[in-house]
């Protein structure tokens, strides 16, 4: 089933995503603060502890790994999130549909 512009009755009407766009973003900007900051104590503590087993200079390496790979982790989280959000509220609160021909969202 086609949309059509309310406005001009054109048929060239995309799909907008600014809430998965925007729910998207911010979530992954804050599950990788929020992941850095919580596996840091944990994540570099385990990744120091790998890190020495494997020799000296391994250690500042595991720390590093470990707050990183928190980061990566909670980036993921937050940006599945984030899209689930967004979702809704493109379907609930925001226009979903802009028409090509006269820029109109409906």
């Amino acid at each position: 089933m086609s949309k059509s512009c309310p406005r001009c009755r054109s048929q060239r009407v995309v799909y907008c995503h600014y809430g998965k766009r925007i729910g998207g973003t911010v979530g992954t900007v804050a599950g990788a603060f929020s992941g850095a900051a919580a596996s840091s104590a944990s994540g570099a503590a385990a990744g120091l502890r790998i890190g020495m087993q494997v020799g000296a200079s391994g250690g500042p390496t595991g720390i590093g790994a470990g707050a990183v790979l928190g980061a990566i982790t909670g980036a993921f989280a937050g940006c599945i999130a984030g899209l689930r959000l967004g979702q809704v509220l493109d379907e609930q609160l925001l226009c979903r549909f802009r028409c090509l021909d006269c820029n109109a969202h409906f």
